[in-house]
């Protein structure tokens, strides 16, 4: 009896197994592509997240990919003719390319103390001075800003740093070409997604970041407008375009604007799809690392004054590298315009990376805002 029992069981197990198998592939695909799968997926990340460290007193470097985004702009088919006013098309560029991929080893922002060479005591003055910073009002050294420049232009760094730029007492725009930009999950920093790494919840993307900002700006007497709208929602392929658009208006309104400071959060991963994140320690504080991008006319674009745009870039970032050594990464110059050519004081800035917490971003853009505006009060 227990042996016909047996078969018996055998045969339904038998039959059962294939059901089974598909249940729980089912299962396992429903899982993965819902928001607790994601979850899972993101916490996993994070408990062994790799940093991505460009740092005077480590000196370390990884190799890195950026995300592929839409180009902003898309180049003239031909040269445009001489008039006061641009193109519709310009105007609202489209951005159904994509630019190029970059693949970079991005070396140090800052030199540190210990590169240099030590200065004996029994050196003659002249010398001895030679490795101190200028004064104030003395010739600035380009020899420690970094710039991965991506056009074919080559502009004179330290012209450009030791140039006059006059943003004093001009009113700051703060905008979002892509706001709902979001940071990896962490602690009570939790939000729900509209896209991988992106949320249209304004106290968990770099809307939060820029409201920071803007703050950090008006306690040290700067006026401020913080543009909150979120051009790339629904359609992330025209945010240039919007913001565009929402960059005139603003100007239109608060004519004393002079400086635009696009805030984004930069997308750091490699190709096997590890994501990474950016790390500075600041004042004993761990926080993201920040990066400007600088556009130019190389697209085909007017953009007649990008080197000022560029002076602007190098002296904020001089002055990261004095105060807080590890919190700059390199200056990117780009062949695309990013909307640059509004004002002489355009930039866009990345706080962190998808790696990054918000907290970490937070930290950061502190210690930016606290540069930025020594530049614009000095």
């Amino acid at each position: 009896m227990n042996n016909k029992k047996g078969k018996i069981l055998r045969v339904y197990l038998k039959l059962a197994a294939p059901v089974l198998a598909v249940l729980t592939a089912t299962g396992a695909m429903l899982f993965a592509s819902s928001g607790i799968g994601a979850r899972a997926k993101e916490l996993f990340w994070s408990s062994e997240l790799p940093e991505l460290i460009i740092s005077a007193e480590l000196g370390a470097k990884a190799k890195i990919e950026r995300l592929k985004e839409p180009e902003p702009e898309k180049p003239p088919s031909a040269p445009e003719p001489e008039k006061t006013e641009e193109k519709p098309r310009e105007e609202e560029p489209s951005e159904t390319e994509k630019p190029e991929q970059e693949t970079s080893e991005p070396g140090l922002v800052y030199r540190s103390d210990t590169e240099k060479p030590e200065t004996k005591t029994d050196e003659a003055p002249e010398t001895a001075e030679a490795d101190e910073k200028p004064e104030k009002g003395g010739r600035l050294s380009a020899s420690e800003i970094e710039i991965k420049n991506k056009t074919d232009y080559s502009p004179d760094i330290e012209e450009l740093l030791n140039s006059e730029i006059d943003l004093r007492g001009r009113t700051v725009l703060i905008i979002h070409s892509h706001a709902t930009e979001a940071y990896m999950p962490s602690g009570e920093d939790d939000y729900v997604a509209s896209d991988p790494f992106r949320t249209l919840n304004g106290e968990q993307n770099v809307v939060k970041v820029g409201e920071v900002l803007k703050a950090v700006l008006e306690a040290r007497g700067v006026k401020v407008i913080h543009d909150t709208g979120l051009y790339d929602y629904p359609n992330y392929n025209v945010s240039y375009s919007r913001a565009l658009t929402g960059i005139k208006t603003d100007i239109s309104e608060f004519p004393e604007i002079g400086v635009v400071i696009d805030l984004h959060r930069d997308a750091l991963e490699g190709k096997d799809g590890t994501v990474y994140k950016t790390v500075a320690d600041v004042c004993g504080e761990p926080c993201a690392q920040v990066g400007f991008v600088v556009g130019t006319n190389a697209s085909g674009l007017k953009h007649p004054n990008w080197e000022k745009n560029l002076a602007f870039a190098l002296k904020v970032q001089y002055t990261m590298c004095d105060k807080y050594p590890s919190l700059a990464r390199p200056i990117k110059i780009s062949r695309y315009r990013y909307n640059q050519h509004m004002t002489e004081g355009s930039l866009i800035v990345e706080v962190g990376c998808t790696g990054n917490s918000l907290k970490e971003a937070i930290a950061a853009v502190k210690y930016f805002g606290d540069c930025l505006a020594d530049v614009l009060t000095a």
